[in-house]
């Protein structure tokens, strides 16, 4: 690997780090500790669990280092690939199957009692819609919007084209919409004012 062939920032630090460079090796952690960190506790119940992981992350990431090759692709879907393969080992190791990834988790947080009652059926809602979808659409629904990764970044993880991502994405989100935009008209706060003011009147 050439330094000259490196496409990201962090291929250089890898670059350094492979030559013993502990400094090079230190930032890297300290810049994809949290991307790993989320990643795993997203899909792992316990937070034992979950630290585990991350150690086991970063011990196959220093093991496999020098096999990095900056041609292939970047170094952050690198990672999540191995942190991919270290949760499937977890669950495979344990003969459990991968939990849901809560990807909806934006609709918590709000204080007014209504709107957190509707939050939490909508957010009921679409966990379900989520059930019925294939395990992929699942998991490159929970890579875009609960670990907030690039499209070109999930590309480079699955080994899929871009363009096949987003029309995936598109699809499985047009699919959620329409699963459940019937039962939010009806749950709104406008139909349930409307409805609470026919009962009064």
């Amino acid at each position: 690997m050439s330094l000259f062939d490196a496409r990201d920032p962090l291929a250089r630090l890898v670059w350094r780090a492979v030559r013993g460079d502990r400094r090079a090796f230190t930032r890297l952690y300290r810049e994809l500790h949290p991307l790993v960190a989320r990643y795993i506790a997203r899909r792992v119940d316990s937070r034992a669990d979950a630290e585990e992981l991350v150690a086991e992350v970063f011990r196959r990431v220093v093991e496999h280092l020098a096999d990095f090759d900056p041609k292939r692709g970047q170094v952050r879907p690198w990672v999540l690939r191995i942190a991919r393969n270290a949760v499937i080992d977890h669950y495979r190791a344990r003969k459990r199957p991968v939990a849901l990834e809560q990807v909806a988790d934006g609709l918590h947080g709000q204080d007014e009692p209504l709107a957190s009652l509707l939050a939490n059926e909508r957010l009921a809602r679409v966990n379900a819609a989520l059930a019925q979808a294939p395990v992929e659409i699942r998991q490159l629904i929970a890579m875009r919007y609960g670990d907030n990764l690039r499209h070109r970044e999930i590309a480079e993880l699955l080994g899929i084209s871009e363009a096949a991502v987003r029309k995936r994405l598109s699809r499985a989100l047009r699919d959620l919409r329409e699963r459940t935009a019937q039962q939010d008209r009806a749950l709104s706060p406008a139909s349930l004012e409307s409805e609470e003011v026919r009962h009064a009147i």
